[in-house]
């Protein structure tokens, strides 16, 4: 597995720590990947031990599929959602924003 991506740790002016990471689309691996690498990576997220499971959040599999292009038409948008004490923003474009909530 590819770990082919940009982090950041920054303070946010609120106070709340911010982790964002670019998922590079043209790599081979899947969006989701990127998202999990981030929360442990980044901020030390225990996955396999965390309070909440992060499946229990999000389809990861549909996390993939949703920003697919579709016809040879890149998509749009953002999806955001809680996990523990983070909210995880995931847009179509790769970036990964993780925020204390």
């Amino acid at each position: 597995m590819a770990e082919e991506c940009v982090s950041s740790i920054r303070a946010a002016e609120d106070g709340t720590i911010v982790h964002r990471s670019q998922h590079d689309l043209r790599d081979e691996t899947n969006l989701s990947t990127s998202v999990l690498i981030a929360l442990n990576s980044g901020l030390g997220y225990d996955l396999e031990n965390g309070d909440t499971v992060v499946f229990d959040h999000i389809d990861l599999d549909a996390l993939d599929e949703l920003f697919q292009p579709v016809n040879g038409t890149p998509r749009e948008g953002r999806v955001t959602f809680p996990v523990d004490q983070y909210e995880v923003t995931v847009t179509a474009a790769g970036e990964i924003t993780i925020v204390e909530r």
